[in-house]
């Protein structure tokens, strides 16, 4: 479920991505990067316990 939940994340925000410009897309991108950073961090520590 995880992989399908990054997957469609990032589809998303790609195509948001695309569909924009300047100031905008750049918070896209920032949001993207920092939400996929948290899906990745949460599953490390899930793993860990």
């Amino acid at each position: 479920m995880n992989k399908g939940l990054i997957l469609l994340c990032c589809l998303v925000l790609i195509s948001a991505s695309l569909m924009t410009t300047g100031l905008t897309r750049a918070l896209i991108d920032l949001g993207a990067f920092s939400g996929l950073l948290w899906l990745v961090l949460r599953d490390q520590n899930k793993m860990s316990e």
